[in-house]
């Protein structure tokens, strides 16, 4: 899944003003002064590099696929170059200079108003390809650039324990103010009293404006548990759309890292053919597990419920329980209560997370837990286990068979998107 030709992320100020070295010799060409970006695109794509050549008298521009490797902070290595070391620096329709236009600007609202400085840029980088994707704002931006985020960051962690945060504002809400030639300021088409409200766009609130072929070779540029959780994130109907086009080891490999009611609900509206086609590929063990899930109706609490938990046994110590979870924290959705069943799996008792934290680790939790736990069957109307949520304020219910065995557990985020399914339509919609 990694491809470790590329990071994920990059910043402007830690590719600007590298030097440019031929592929092939190794020799200086010049320095990157800038770079050219296309703005068809809901983020605009990298074009080429303005460079200065050693003893030129004019910079150059040099196409993007010319480029072979870039080592942030160190140099840009470029191949196949020389029909254009003579080029002159010509903008297309629709190009811009990212240094030109952004370094350093205010962005401004509507009303003219100043705003905040750009004191960097967050770049997307899968394989060679660029992508503008954010505006930094946040201090952290004009530390990284100063060369001083390092020692900054570490003091005041030390001295405070805080650790300084980036401040993004996504690409798709700022905006140049006239024609692409005569860009002299930035707008930001959010109100001003939103601007702090925007939080770095995770991957999938990105692959939302890319095609379909873009945001495949994004998660296959990932980790298997990033891949996993932005592909979890992503809207249904492009859920359906990369399931259409990649390829089915790869999509299979993506499905068992996620929560195994998410991985129901995302089959359930795949063909059948389709599903069959990733249980051959898919363990055995997850796919008895999926199977069960799907048989049942899509009102009752079954259909909602997660098959990955954490239950023990009354004579476990706190110490222990908290090994478990250091180890195994990855593999469950939620870990808001642990719970505590007999012998023969019926549920006896429940603790929270805090009560752990906060409890001598060699106590047994027997002692810690609460016996009375309010739980519902499999065949409980989802009508009704919304209400018990609000009723109780819970976060998260236990599910139990016919036989009181504890089979599952419902978050209230799965209980209201079933209940109130315009949530996510509507949650999808503004992605």
């Amino acid at each position: 899944m990694t491809n470790n030709t590329a990071p994920t992320f990059s910043y402007f100020s830690q590719i600007l003003d590298l030097p440019l070295r031929d592929n092939e010799n190794n020799n200086k060409i010049g320095i990157v002064e800038d770079y050219i970006i296309e703005l068809k695109e809901m983020y605009p794509r990298v074009v080429a590099l303005i460079v200065r050549k050693r003893g030129g008298s004019f910079p150059v521009r040099i196409p993007w696929q010319c480029v072979k490797s870039i080592r942030e902070r160190k140099l840009i290595i470029v191949g196949g170059y020389e029909s254009f070391e003579n080029a002159p620096v010509v903008m297309a329709q629709n190009e811009i200079r990212l240094r030109e236009i952004f370094w350093d600007k205010q962005i401004v609202d509507t009303h003219g108003s100043k705003v905040v400085r750009v004191n960097d840029l967050h770049l997307l980088r899968e394989k060679m390809s660029l992508w503008v994707i954010h505006v930094d704002i946040g201090v952290k931006g004009l530390l990284r650039r100063l060369g001083w985020l390092t020692f900054f960051n570490s003091l005041i962690k030390w001295l405070i324990g805080y650790e300084i945060r980036d401040k993004f504002i996504p690409w798709k809400f700022v905006h140049p103010i006239g024609a692409a030639d005569q860009f002299k300021s930035l707008s930001i088409t959010v109100p001003q009293s939103k601007l702090y409200e925007l939080h770095p766009a995770d991957l999938a609130d990105i692959m939302v404006d890319l095609g379909t072929e873009e945001r495949i070779n994004i998660l296959m540029s990932l980790d298997l548990p990033t891949a996993a959780k932005t592909f979890q994130e992503l809207p249904g109907k492009i859920k359906m759309q990369i399931a259409e086009q990649i390829e089915m080891e790869e999509l299979a490999k993506i499905l068992i890292e996620m929560p195994k009611d998410e991985i129901v609900d995302f089959l359930s509206e795949l063909r059948q053919e389709t599903r069959n086609a990733l249980y051959k590929i898919m363990p055995l063990e997850d796919v008895l597990q999926i199977r069960e899930l799907l048989q049942h109706a899509s009102y009752i609490a079954g259909s909602l419920m997660n098959t990955e938990f954490i239950s023990v046994h009354g004579g476990v110590s706190v110490s222990d329980i908290l090994g478990v979870i250091r180890q195994e924290a990855d593999e469950f959705e939620t870990i808001y209560y642990i719970y505590v069943v007999d012998k023969e799996e019926k549920i006896a008792g429940v603790l929270s997370l805090k009560q752990l934290l906060t409890a001598d680790p060699n106590t047994v939790v027997s002692e810690l837990m609460h016996t009375k736990v309010i739980s519902v069957e499999v065949h409980t109307h989802v009508d009704l286990v919304a209400k018990i949520f609000f009723k109780y304020d819970f976060v998260v219910v236990p599910v139990i068979d016919e036989e009181d065995k504890l089979v599952g557990i419902i978050t209230i985020k799965d209980a209201l998107e079933a209940v109130f399914p315009e949530i996510r339509e509507e949650t999808e919609e503004i992605a």
